[in-house]
């Protein structure tokens, strides 16, 4: 995990560079996440919010990570690049949402977090 002296956008961005390849979760499951690895960084707000001010200017891969359920949340051109994205890596998706076996709730982040972690 990020050092005690680390922003909430280094600790959100450090998070959702290890959701797997291929895989999604949703921003309010990246803040519980983090609260459960004990480092509270706030809700989903705050993870948008840190994940919209990038502007892609790192490599964070900010489309791994959707709206509750699955469901992607950006407007337009950038909610279809973030759809592009995802499928280049194997996501699928039914009826616009992210298919199940590609979808990480919180507890399966959570899982994959801390495996990545060791």
């Amino acid at each position: 995990m990020p050092a005690e002296t680390e922003s909430v956008g280094a600790i959100v961005k450090a998070l959702v560079a290890r959701i797997p390849k291929g895989r999604a979760t949703s921003y309010g499951a990246v803040g519980r996440a983090a609260a459960a690895l004990g480092r509270p960084i706030g809700g989903a707000r705050t993870v948008a919010w840190i994940l919209a001010s990038l502007r892609g200017r790192d490599r964070t891969p900010w489309h791994r990570v959707v709206g509750a359920r699955g469901v992607i949340l950006l407007p337009d051109r950038r909610g279809a690049l973030q759809r592009s994205r995802l499928r280049q890596e194997g996501v699928s998706f039914v009826e616009g949402v992210v298919a199940a076996p590609h979808y990480l709730d919180e507890a399966a982040l959570i899982a994959a977090l801390q495996k990545r972690r060791r």
